[in-house]
């Protein structure tokens, strides 16, 4: 399997296709196979790079908190061992953090986020779901979202898209999981960079996801151009690949 070693953590990565290059960055408590219904279609007309975050999937769980800048030093790591340069970044939730640290670090011409954060979340909820997933497990923390309502019918009335959720839920560490969070709790308000920003920005949202209020925000950016996919939330990635690899490639190629 494929993996780099850097000085604290190991990272598991894939390569798909051949082309101009397209990293994909996943969500807090997702990893590699989060894209898998996504990267086939992308790899037809990019080079699409899929990676596990450090204490996700099969990579490595240092232990203690993961932050932003660990992350985005984590990706310019990744590229430089491959390397290769000039890359998009599709960030999708936490993944927009790191896409945009990593923006302010390098130069970028372009990036595209998904269901997109310009700052830390409400910490409440987050407590919540580190101590029932350091009690019950990743697998309980997705039922309990469920039934807190977290999740549209888009999700957990689609047998696969709920499936495949809990599938790479399951695959996460609890500590892993905790040490993501606390980095994600203490991410910096990106917003006051963003009139500055001197890259492409594409944005999607799901009309059902609570995050597409920030698109308000992410406004200030010079260069924009966003879609909003209609009838479903946050997931995207399992809720609706298609559309959303469609989206990517219309958004990417404009």
């Amino acid at each position: 399997m494929p993996y780099i070693y850097l000085e604290d953590v190991r990272l598991y990565y894939e390569i798909h296709g051949s082309g101009k290059l397209i990293v994909l960055i996943h969500h807090l408590g997702g990893s590699s196979k989060s894209w898998r219904d996504v990267v086939l279609p992308l790899s037809e007309e990019f080079m699409v790079i899929v990676y596990d975050l450090r204490g996700h999937g099969r990579s490595s769980v240092p232990p203690l908190e993961y932050t932003i800048s660990d992350h985005a030093r984590d990706l310019r790591n990744l590229i430089d061992y491959l390397r290769l340069d000039n890359p998009i970044l599709v960030g999708h939730s936490i993944g927009s953090l790191i896409a945009l640290e990593y923006s302010l670090q390098y130069h970028l011409d372009k990036m595209l986020l998904i269901g997109a954060l310009y700052k830390s979340p409400n910490p409440e909820p987050y407590w919540i779901y580190v101590n029932i997933a350091s009690q019950f497990g990743m697998r309980a923390l997705a039922e309990y979202r469920r039934i807190k309502g977290d999740f549209p019918d888009s999700l957990t009335k689609n047998s696969k898209a709920w499936l495949s959720l809990n599938e790479v839920y399951s695959e996460n560490s609890p500590l892993g999981y905790r040490n993501t969070v606390e980095g994600l709790l203490h991410a910096k308000d990106y917003s006051q960079f963003l009139s500055r920003l001197n890259t492409s920005l594409r944005l999607i949202y799901g009309s059902l996801d609570n995050l597409s209020k920030n698109l308000e925000t992410f406004k200030l950016v010079p260069k924009i151009k966003y879609k909003i996919i209609d009838g479903y939330g946050h997931l995207l990635n399992f809720e609706c690949p298609d559309i959303l690899a469609k989206s990517i490639l219309e958004l990417l190629n404009d």
